[in-house]
């Protein structure tokens, strides 16, 4: 979808309202509060407003949603999921402030509400070959502030870590943990992946343990240079996993420029919904970010 004929199709926030109701409730409007399913049972007291049959709550159907309680219109929500989700690289909260013409904050926080929105927990398990891998997110210790002590790299550092597993040629998970362990690792992993599946990993030893449940765990040893190999039929390597983590890094460092560690992980999963969208068109990626069910995420709780 272009944006001309975007701005066609979804110009006024009728229309962007009645799109919403039909994405979020393709069988009928359901309540919000008590579940309640049917027109029969909720009574429409203005347009977008309804009130329920049993529970006798207003509602509409940005209830449930991180729109709710917005002061916004609706069609500038839709304009800036647009913007947010239509290109291959993420748009910073700057750039945003300048093609809608609303003040930065607003735009800060409409991006993480929107970036909760994203966050989808029906997800299918990773199967197949699947590689995994950790990563430290964070700036080049040539940037460093001159009276800040020279970080260190590697194992170690203070930089949080990002962990990731992509499925070749499928979608991919992360999550921002605490440190390279097996108690970290594992249980990401657990919930993660098809125990059929070949897990492809380096050398780390925390993972020794859950590739001994899956059908084979190919390792390959980077730190005596070796990258790839082929076991058992199986090409073992983790430059997809790796080449996932570039373009984390790049938008970080291009577009970004600095990232709190409070909110990485809501960037992250930003990330990993453009990478498992990569094949589809804005109006579907705009339909699945409508489809999360994230509540409201104050400005305070933001900066609490």
């Amino acid at each position: 979808m272009k944006l001309k004929a975007f701005l066609a199709k979804f110009g006024t926030d009728e229309a962007c309202r009645v799109h919403m109701e039909r994405t979020r409730w393709p069988d009928g409007i359901v309540c919000p509060r008590c579940g309640t399913v049917g027109r029969s049972l909720v009574m429409k007291t203005r347009p977008g407003s309804y009130r329920c049959g049993e529970c006798d709550k207003r509602f509409t159907v940005t209830v449930g949603t991180a729109m709710e309680g917005t002061h916004l219109p609706i069609s500038t929500w839709y304009l800036a999921m647009f913007l947010m989700l239509s290109t291959a690289k993420p748009i910073s909260a700057m750039s945003l402030m300048r093609q809608l013409g609303i003040q930065y904050r607003t735009c800060w926080h409409m991006l993480h509400r929107l970036r909760a929105m994203l966050e989808r927990g029906d997800k299918l398990p990773l199967a197949g070959i699947v590689e995994a891998d950790e990563t430290y997110v964070g700036g080049k210790p040539r940037n460093r502030q001159k009276h800040r002590p020279e970080p260190t790299r590697g194992r170690g550092t203070d930089k949080p870590m990002l962990f990731a597993a992509v499925e070749r040629g499928g979608p991919a998970r992360t999550a921002v943990i605490p440190s390279a362990s097996a108690a970290a690792i594992d249980p990401l992993l657990y919930r993660w992946l098809d125990r059929d599946s070949v897990l492809c990993t380096d050398e780390l030893g925390s993972y020794q343990w859950f590739g001994s449940k899956m059908r084979h765990h190919g390792t390959v040893l980077h730190s005596a240079g070796q990258y790839a190999k082929t076991e058992r039929g199986v090409r073992v390597h983790t430059n997809t996993v790796e080449g996932f983590f570039g373009l984390f890094k790049i938008a970080i460092v291009g577009i970004h420029h600095h990232v709190s560690r409070k909110h990485r992980h809501r960037y992250a999963t930003e990330h990993e919904f453009r990478y498992n969208g990569r094949g589809h068109d804005a109006g579907e990626r705009i339909a699945r970010c409508l489809i999360g069910s994230h509540g409201r995420l104050r400005l305070g709780e933001l900066f609490a």
